[in-house]
């Protein structure tokens, strides 16, 4: 009579029991993507292990026409690891929407201070959005706006908040913008700026040459959509770094 040896079953192992080390190298192959939606499904240490991750997003580009999936807490822990950041908003999104990813990633980034670079596009900047770059601006060094509807007030509002600032882009519309931010004594008080990048809709609103005078440390990059040309004034010499480190900081796909 033949006898059947009942297999002996292998010991089971909880994801959750492996070392911190494995869990790193598990996730390690996981895009961002993969990452997110996993976050606060599982357990804390797995979000721990998540968090520590976060580090190889730290130049994070999106749109709001498809936006990444949202969850407040971890864009709030994202935002801490921010290098740069790129939002593609579109004139169509209502503030709400983007507020619901800007503010968290701000706040955090106000945390750390590591966030270096900010380049929204297509949005129409209200108080709540100047309020929400206003946390981040004091460890800014570039900040573009040359695809945005943003006011003159604003602008100033946002020199004041900043004293690392090195270069600053924006878009001019003629009886739109407005001036109030091309002063010497506004553009004086942040003596880090070195390049402003303002590209014009309509006539030049003030005198580059006059101002390059009254604030010699600062260039003057002027693009003109109209007649398709560009002009410098100022010192030319920080032209070179302002590109390198522009591409650097906004990698294109």
């Amino acid at each position: 009579m033949c006898q059947f040896r009942k297999r002996k079953e292998e010991p089971k192992m909880n994801f959750l029991e492996l070392h911190d080390d494995c869990l790193d190298n598990i996730l390690l192959h996981f895009g961002f993507d993969e990452i997110l939606p996993l976050f606060n499904e599982l357990h804390t240490r797995f979000d721990e292990a998540i968090e520590r991750q976060l580090h190889r997003f730290r130049d994070l580009q999106f749109s709001m026409r498809h936006p990444p999936p949202f969850h407040e807490g971890f864009m709030l822990l994202l935002g801490r690891h921010l290098n740069s950041l790129h939002i593609t908003v579109g004139y169509s999104t209502s503030d709400k929407d983007f507020l619901r990813y800007l503010n968290p990633l701000c706040q955090g980034a106000s945390e750390s201070l590591r966030l270096r670079a900010l380049k929204l596009d297509h949005a129409k900047w209200s108080p709540d959005i100047v309020n929400a770059v206003c946390k981040v601006a004091r460890s800014l060094l570039f900040l573009d706006m040359r695809h945005c509807d943003v006011r003159d007030y604003q602008i100033t509002r946002l020199l004041e908040s900043t004293d690392k600032m090195e270069a600053l882009a924006l878009l001019h519309v003629h009886n739109q913008t407005g001036d109030s931010y091309l002063q010497h004594n506004v553009l004086n008080r942040v003596p880090a700026l070195k390049l402003i990048h303002i590209t014009i809709l309509g006539i030049l609103p003030f005198s580059p040459e006059e101002l390059s005078q009254q604030c010699p440390h600062l260039s003057f990059l002027i693009s003109d959509l109209i007649n398709r040309e560009f002009k410098i004034y100022g010192p030319p010499a920080y032209l070179q770094d302002y590109y390198k480190y522009y591409h650097e900081y906004f990698k294109t796909p």
